[in-house]
Formats: structure tokens, sequence, C-alpha cells
């Protein structure tokens, strides 16, 4: 069995699955099966979009059930969650903003023997993952890099690939994204802007910051036509600037239609967002332009994120 303990939306459950489905495909183990453990997304039903949003999708059958560690598993994931911990308040308390370095060193030095025992967790950077061959291997993580799973791209693309057809009403903005050079531009706000903690470290994508990137994309591309994709769609329509032929989705489709209608898009402008990065990700148009700010978070974090989940050909704007 390969597990997986799951967390976060739709963006993140994407992320890590694709991770443990490369791992089976590239080690020839069909055989075994997958289990996502939703243990925790499930308890924050509540707050919307907590859920198993992978089963909207082409997903081959997968098992729902907690993670059973072994004994030697226990132990070391103990150990490894105790070292995060103690470099992660010495960097709060000292401001040191070494964690990030620290820990890289430190999950680099320990992953052969955490492979070993069918232990797969790195989160600081990507690693090439060795098979173990314990029947029981477990993985946590976000592991948002698509060196995971590049590999194996063109299945995603395919089990990625919402289950249901397109809702009748959005199939006349189909056919313009379709026949335009479409810009897919993904404005996350919510969280971002309410929650003061998570603000403080994620609001990133400013108005300034689209605009600039709007200007960007019509210098690129002249003929571009703008859909705006947010969870506040009524909110960017009053207090931003776009041009006059600019197209709204409404905010309320369900998230697998949303999705394909951004990555159905030939161009990108990204927030800090991971559901915003599968979008552009599972474009099928080679010649696509992606355009980003050139931080993820502002956190102590930000080196290795910039390694893990930038894309070499996207066109950065830096964030003052």
């Amino acid at each position: 069995m390969i597990n997986k303990y799951i967390i976060g939306r739709l963006g993140n459950q994407m992320f890590q699955y694709a991770t443990v489905r490369a791992f089976q495909i590239k080690n020839n183990l069909e055989k075994e099966e997958i289990n996502l453990d939703f243990s925790e997304v499930f308890q924050r039903a509540d707050e919307g979009g907590f859920e198993d949003s992978l089963s909207y999708f082409n997903i081959p059958k997968y098992h729902i059930k907690p993670i059973k560690k072994t004994p030697m598993q226990k132990i070391l994931l103990t150990y490894l969650n105790s070292i995060k911990a103690y470099y992660m308040i010495k960097d709060k308390i000292f401001h040191t903003k070494n964690y990030s370095k620290i820990m890289y060193k430190k999950e680099n030095k320990i992953q052969p023997r955490l492979n070993k025992h069918g232990l797969y967790s790195f989160r600081l950077g990507y690693y090439d993952f060795k098979n173990s061959n314990i029947k029981n291997k477990c993985f946590y993580g976000t592991f948002e890099s698509s060196k995971y799973f590049n590999e194996i791209k063109e299945t995603l693309q395919k089990e990625f690939t919402p289950k249901y057809g397109i809702l009748e009403k959005n199939k006349e903005l189909y056919k313009e994204i379709e026949n335009t050079e479409s810009v897919c531009v993904t404005i996350r706000r919510g969280d971002f802007v309410q929650v003061e903690s998570i603000r403080k470290n994620l609001y990133i994508c400013t108005p300034e910051y689209f605009e600039e990137a709007i200007k960007i994309m019509q210098k690129k591309v002249p003929k571009a036509k703008f859909f705006i994709f947010s969870d506040d769609v009524e909110w960017c329509k009053k207090n931003m600037k776009f041009p006059k032929d600019t197209k709204f989705e409404t905010g309320t489709d369900p998230v697998w239609e949303k999705l394909r209608m951004m990555y159905s898009c030939k161009h990108f402008i990204i927030s800090n967002s991971t559901f915003s990065w599968w979008a552009q990700y599972l474009s099928r148009n080679k010649e696509k332009i992606v355009i980003a700010p050139d931080r993820w978070t502002n956190d102590s974090y930000k080196e290795h994120n910039k390694i893990d989940i930038y894309e070499e050909d996207w066109e950065l704007i830096k964030i003052k």
C-alpha cells in the first residue's frame, strides 16, 4: 500500500496525489494500491472547499482510510517532527531565518534512512525518493515541485480531467476561450486578505501586480483577451482595472468546472496559489506564456519555495 496523508484543498491535493502516483508508476508499483488519508481535510469541512476534491476527476480508484504506520515509521516520523519543531521555534525566537537552510540539510541527511523504512517526508525541496522493500509506504508533506511528477505529465493531464461534461451555461464562455488568445487571470483573495496571519505571509498579488502583468501580457500577446477567475469576482469588478472586453467567470462554478475553464486558456497570469499553479501546468498550449510574482511567500521558506514551485519558463514580476 502507498499511503499519503492529505492536507489542504484541491490545489494542494493535486500536488500530493501527483507525487505518489508518479512514484507508483516510475517504480512499477501499479500492483500496490494507493490510500489517501483525508482525516485532517474532513475535520475542516465546515471551512469550505475542504473535501475529497480528487473524486471529481478521472483518477484511478484509491482507498480512503487512516494510515497505519509500522513501529519504526512512527519512531522516525516523531524524530523528524521534533527536529522541525526545534528549529522552527528557534527561528521564530531568535529571528535567524535559517530554518529552511538547516532543515534542507537535515532532511537530506536522514532521507536514505527514511526511504529504507518506507517513509517519505521532504518539505523544503526536491528529493529523488528511493523505493523500499517495505510494503507499507507512507508519504508526508506538500511536495510542491513538478520535479516529482514531470515524467508522467501526460498521464496527469488525463487523470485530472473532470468526470463531468461542460455545464450548459458555460459553453459560450468555453468557445471564447478556445477561439481567442485567451489569458487566464487568477485572483486569490478569501483568507489571503481576510485572516491577518495568512495575509501577512501570503498576500502578495495586489491589484497593482495584476495591472502590471496585464500590460506585459498585452505587449507579448497583442490580441490577448482576459478571463478573470476569482473567489471574489464582485470585488474584482468594483476595485480593479481590466481591458474593456474582459470576461468574468461567475465565481459560483464547481471547482472541477472552474479548473477546466482555467487550464483551457492559452496563457496565464497566476497568483501565489496552488490552484492557480495547476491551471497553467495542465494547459495543453506548448507556447503558453506564464506571468507570476517573483516570490511565493513572505516568510523564511521563500528561498526553497522559489526553487520548488517555480517553473523555468515563467516571466516574473518583482514584488516590492
